[in-house]
């Protein structure tokens, strides 16, 4: 399955609200210490609000990035701000159980009246209306998710971090109860899609892939492996938003910084194909991912459709663009297959250098492409030899 023009017109939102501010963030401070604080401010509905959270940025005009204690972040604009309390308490984050009951409240407060449950894993706290055995059967996927990303990375001789925070997931019953908290947790668009990641709050929120519109949702185990390998398209968007999650919680990628989305993208696309019928769930990470591939032979034969690899790499406005769009995320899956498969030691170089990347500042499209030729050569030359190579592969 092709993930969506609306979850990369999500991210560029994120990324086009936050930067709104950039001038006044040419100097901004990192909290010295970890401690607590208590935010008040007004919200885009004029709505009083009061978080407790950590301060990650202070711009010079007064404006704050915080982070709560259930990982989401908040951009405080100076107007909206009406106070900044620092505590004497340390941030923490939220526990499991104080995390599952805050994402209940979510979904009850969106007028969602299917009750909820809640499973927990080793690092996954998932609130769920489509019953504990599919929340389940989505807990164990994450996990062994978790463990061959960590793994595959280590391997290449890059090391992450264990998530600090407790991962949240919100698995609903159908589509149409999907479709109903899409379109007021975050925008109508948003219930297009068949599953996202939330910058922001930090939040998949996805649902139960085996209830069709004419059949009642699976009841065991069993039921649900055999209704899933079915549909392996779909499963592609759960591991793919779940992808998302797991790289900027470990490290990977950094939230609200300026990651190309040419490689966010490619690194969901590169992981999101599972082997459902191997225990581990990950037989062989990185092999062809057929769909993204046939895609990409299709757009590089079509004029109208191809983007060129500078165009690819200095900006992500090409992934808005309609015409454009399949060819985006094609492309950026085979420059990661093939620069991964090829050349994976300049791939952590290169990684590492983004990781370094400070929240709500933009490079210019000059800067993108000048780090990216520093480590892997002319985007001219470059792009010959990677159509030459998918070519046979």
């Amino acid at each position: 399955m092709r993930v969506t023009v609306l979850i990369a017109w999500l991210l560029a939102l994120v990324m086009s609200v936050v930067r709104a501010d950039e001038p006044a963030l040419e100097v901004s401070e990192v909290e010295p210490e970890n401690r607590l604080h208590r935010v008040t401010w007004t919200d885009a509905k004029s709505e009083t609000r009061t978080v407790a959270g950590r301060v990650l940025l202070k711009a010079q005009d007064g404006g704050l990035l915080l982070e709560s204690r259930d990982g989401r972040l908040w951009n405080v604009t100076p107007k909206q701000l009406q106070k900044d309390e620092t505590t004497d308490e340390l941030f923490q984050p939220l526990k499991a159980q104080e995390l599952g009951e805050q994402l209940s409240r979510e979904v009850a407060e969106l007028g969602i009246k299917t009750p909820t449950q809640i499973v927990v894993t080793k690092r996954y706290v998932i609130c769920s209306t489509a019953g504990r055995k599919y929340a389940e059967w989505c807990g164990s996927l994450f996990e062994r998710l978790h463990d061959a990303f960590q793994a595959y990375w280590k391997a290449a001789g890059l090391e992450l971090r264990e998530p600090e925070f407790p991962l949240p997931a919100i698995v609903l019953k159908d589509h149409a109860q999907f479709t109903e908290f899409a379109a007021k947790h975050d925008r109508p668009d948003a219930a297009q899609s068949q599953g996202y990641f939330s910058e922001p709050t930090n939040r998949i929120i996805l649902f139960d892939l085996t209830a069709g519109p004419n059949s009642a949702s699976a009841q065991t185990t069993a039921d649900i492996q055999k209704k899933i390998t079915s549909s392996p398209f779909n499963v592609a968007t759960t591991i793919h938003e779940a992808t998302h999650q797991v790289a900027f919680n470990s490290g990977l990628h950094t939230r609200y910084a300026d990651n190309p989305r040419w490689l966010t993208e490619g690194m969901a696309m590169f992981f999101e194909v599972p082997d459902l019928e191997s225990r581990s769930g990950w037989k062989s990470i990185g092999r062809v991912n057929a769909p993204r591939r046939k895609d990409f032979r299709e757009t590089t034969r079509s004029p109208r459709e191809a983007v060129p690899l500078v165009e690819l790499i200095r900006a992500d406005d090409v992934f808005l663009k309609e015409r454009k769009t399949r060819a985006a995320y094609a492309e950026s899956w085979a420059l990661t297959f093939y620069l991964l498969k090829t050349r994976r030691e300049d791939v952590v170089s290169y990684l590492k250098t983004i990781q370094k990347k400070p929240r709500l500042i933009a490079d210019s499209p000059d800067a993108r492409l000048r780090e990216f030729e520093e480590v892997f050569g002319e985007t001219e030359t470059l792009e010959r030899e990677w159509k030459k190579w998918m070519s046979t592969h």
